[in-house]
């Protein structure tokens, strides 16, 4: 990215601080979707400069002057990861911006990465949004100390992010040393060590470290560690994962929402409703043959980003996600839409023989549910396996450290059996099994998929 200094962008910059930050707590319900409207009509234009875009919309009639407004969505194709890979890198983004654009990718975690064209600006914005997130959150971006446990490998979001708050005239205004980087794929208890030198206000991180600071907590770490409060992203927590993180930080968990792709989604707000960046992101709820679903209605993510240039996001499906949007407004005093439910990844769902979907933020709560009976934390991570689509196996590897502590492992393992089998039914074998290393590890010593199934969900969703 350049470092010249650059007084368009700063002056695009230093308007949208003062504009972006504090749009959801002074507008009303309608005063937000006429902005939405405003800006999807710039991305719809910018869009149709794409060639991928300009052809799929050719191809099936439409264009850009057939859009008034996000009424008119519908008449857009929907786009998937498969759509952006077979046209990278030369159709993905206007060929006039091409040269001034930089590249990240998704982690593919669960599919192949997808590159994506960005920008300085683009990546910016998408700071504002998380700016506003955390003042809602009592953190004062420029002087609250916090630690962020991110992906800070080359082309991933927060990287090219912290690039470009690097350049020279942003420099005075990110001095960034009251931020703690830490690399999600570190060794735990060194990074819990960091963290307790560090002394955060607040923690913004991934769920599986903050489960493991957790456990390590109770072992004696980290015992400097006294945040105001803990926000997490990227994945899931069980309500028994969040109570017992709460209890040992005594501190209260915000759950965010966001992704490499679409930047900032939602967040948390008091009343603990998940609020969408209404100014940033518009979100449709979808069936399998792409037909959008009523509020209320469980579903395939399509989403678009409303703001940047780059690689334009519209009505796309690639995150794989799975939601129930609400059909009600907050009581907080956001007047956005809100998202009733995040259920996980299509990709890490299980399909039962009667083809009924058990989603990943049911599989999840099975481990906390078991464990807070049983009153130990005995688990260190557990995986499930569906090979057929009648036989599924739990993987768990057991703490050493309480393995011989309260209820034995084989007690574990009976009500971890009882209670999958009764969530699966008759028709499903189970079978738990004690190993020192995940089947995804085998293969990806970074993954750490808590389900991995050959049915594909895709056909029945």
């Amino acid at each position: 990215m350049s470092s010249l200094f650059n007084p368009v962008l700063i002056g695009k910059l230093t308007k949208d601080y003062f504009t972006d930050i504090k749009r959801l707590e002074k507008y009303n319900y309608n005063k937000l979707m006429n902005y939405r409207d405003k800006v999807f009509r710039k991305i719809v234009n910018y869009a149709f400069t794409v060639p991928f875009y300009n052809d799929l919309c050719k191809n099936i009639g439409v264009s850009k002057n057939d859009i008034k407004n996000i009424n008119d969505i519908q008449k857009l194709p929907i786009i998937d990861r498969q759509d952006i890979i077979e046209n990278y890198p030369d159709r993905t983004i206007n060929p006039k911006l091409r040269k001034k654009s930089t590249l990240i990718n998704t982690s593919g975690s669960t599919r192949n990465p997808v590159t994506l064209y960005t920008d300085q600006y683009t990546l910016l914005k998408g700071i504002m949004a998380h700016i506003r997130e955390l003042r809602y959150y009592g953190i004062k971006w420029n002087k609250s100390r916090f630690s962020v446990i991110a992906n800070f490998y080359s082309q991933t979001t927060p990287t090219q992010t912290l690039d470009s708050i690097n350049i020279p005239f942003l420099k005075p205004f990110f001095k960034m040393d009251n931020i703690q980087q830490l690399n999600a794929d570190d060794d735990l208890k060194e990074m819990i060590k960091k963290v307790d030198g560090f002394k955060p206000d607040f923690i913004v991180g991934f769920p599986g470290p903050l489960r493991h600071f957790a456990i390590l907590r109770e072992k004696g770490y980290g015992l400097n560690i006294k945040p105001k409060g803990i926000i997490f992203a990227g994945g899931i927590l069980d309500d028994y994962e969040k109570k017992h993180i709460s209890k040992i930080f005594n501190t209260r968990l915000y759950d965010v929402y966001g992704s490499t792709e679409a930047g900032p989604i939602s967040f948390e707000c008091k009343e603990g409703n998940l609020h969408i960046n209404s100014d940033f992101v518009y979100l449709e709820v979808i069936d399998k043959n792409g037909s959008p679903l009523p509020k209320g209605k469980t579903g395939k993510l399509a989403i678009t980003r409303l703001f940047g240039r780059g690689t334009p996001l519209i009505r796309y499906t690639g995150m794989g996600d799975i939601l129930t949007l609400e059909d009600n407004i907050c009581n907080c005093g956001l007047q956005t839409d809100i998202i009733k439910k995040i259920h996980g990844r299509i990709k890490e769902s299980i399909v039962l023989p009667n083809e009924k979907i058990i989603f990943p933020n049911v599989l999840s709560s099975i481990p906390g549910q078991v464990l807070e009976k049983l009153n130990t934390a005995k688990i260190d991570r557990i995986q499930l396996i569906q090979e057929t689509i009648d036989k599924i196996e739990v993987w768990v590897i057991i703490d050493e450290e309480t393995r011989d502590i309260g209820p034995t492992v084989e007690e574990l393992f009976n009500d971890l059996k009882s209670a999958y089998q009764k969530l699966f039914g008759p028709d499903v074998e189970v079978k738990i099994k004690e190993v020192a290393k995940l089947k995804s590890e085998e293969n990806n010593p970074e993954s750490t998929s808590g389900i991995l199934s050959k049915i594909d969900p895709n056909k029945y969703i």
